[in-house]
């Protein structure tokens, strides 16, 4: 009689899908784990919620470059209807201005206003904006206080990436004053001095937020000492960005000149070619402030305070408005070189020139 023989490898299967159970189970906990850990750590930073509350609230800024001087900046939103706060640059000088969203989304910007004194823009595009920063009418800040800066440094996105951001405190609340000789840049007035490393190329216009979300500052035009090769790490504040925007900022006067005549540099510009040729630079007055900034023969002027020198014409124009007392940057090119030079404009009483 033949019987039926019962299947021997059942029992082998079930004791296999047991063990790769486990297995599998075990493998699974170190990630669930894992995933538990990074969210408790996320809402452990006291800094999570500022930061991505500033990320929806900042702007990428894309404009014109001369040479090696970039063609970019930050920007901070701060109303409903488009209005952006950034800095004063070249990126502001050309014929059209980028401003890329959160979103990633990329509209034409135009400026709307401009402080000398804080070297601040105001900027407006033509979208509903419902992500801004309402901007204190009173500091917000005391020294010793955490903030964050949210910047695209470097220009480390492009898109709907998320900008960098740099930790640090408040160090001083103090006046700079460009009559001082060591800047750059003609800031005249309050400012906050942290000790994150914010002044970086693109970084400008980025903003400064308390651990609570609140505009504590705008991030400041690179501002570097001459003589040390240093370069403060500054923020506008808040207060100031309210006058400025609010039209109750009281930009400071030129210095007072006892004869009250027209300013001079000291530069010649080379007048052959007509009035829209380059405003290239004939001669240079010996003694004059110009001869001691290093000006020489054959300089192309580039800028003068951030705004592009188009032709010789609008350089001469630019020149005769330059105001006594009031330091002046100006960007050359010699050869394949950017040269930047801060200046004071000196008085003369004759009509001459």
């Amino acid at each position: 009689m033949r019987t039926k023989k019962t299947t021997s490898w059942l029992p082998a299967l079930a004791w296999l899908l047991a063990v790769l159970a486990v297995t599998v189970s075990a493998a699974g906990a170190p990630a669930q784990e894992a995933a538990a850990d990074a969210e408790s750590h996320e809402s452990d930073n006291v800094f999570a919620k500022a930061i991505a509350h500033a990320q929806k609230r900042c702007v990428k800024i894309y404009g014109a470059r001369i040479g090696r001087v970039e063609g970019f900046a930050t920007g901070v939103i701060v109303s409903d209807d488009g209005l952006i706060l950034t800095g004063q640059g070249v990126f502001l000088s050309g014929t059209s201005i980028d401003v890329v969203l959160p979103d990633g989304s990329r509209h034409v910007a135009v400026v709307e206003r401009r402080s000398p004194a804080l070297q601040v823009a105001l900027l407006r595009i033509r979208v509903q904006t419902p992500n801004f920063f309402k901007v204190p009418e009173k500091s917000v800040v005391r020294k010793g206080d955490w903030v964050v800066a949210v910047t695209n440094l470097f220009q480390v996105a492009e898109g709907a990436e998320e900008l960098s951001v740099n930790l640090g405190i408040v160090s001083l609340r103090t006046r700079l004053d460009a009559k001082r000789g060591t800047q750059d840049v003609p800031y005249r007035g309050e400012a906050l001095l942290v000790d994150a490393i914010t002044s970086n190329p693109g970084a400008e216009g980025g903003a400064l937020v308390t651990i609570d979300g609140k505009l504590a500052g705008m991030v400041g035009k690179i501002i570097e000492s001459k003589s040390t090769n240093t370069r403060l790490n500054y923020a506008v504040p808040s207060d100031l960005l309210y006058k400025f925007m609010a039209g109750k900022l009281i930009e400071p006067a030129a210095i007072a000149t006892a004869g009250g005549g027209k300013t001079e540099l000291g530069i010649r510009l080379f007048k052959l070619g007509g009035k829209r040729a380059p405003a290239y630079v004939d001669r240079v007055v010996p003694g004059s402030p110009a001869a001691e900034a290093g000006f020489k023969k054959d300089d192309l002027v580039l800028t003068i305070n951030g705004e592009v020198v188009k032709n010789v014409r609008e350089c001469k124009k630019m020149l005769d408005k330059l105001p006594a007392g009031e330091e002046v940057v100006i960007l050359v090119k010699r050869k394949n070189e950017i040269l930047r030079a801060a200046l004071v404009p000196a008085e003369v009483k004759s009509d001459e020139k």
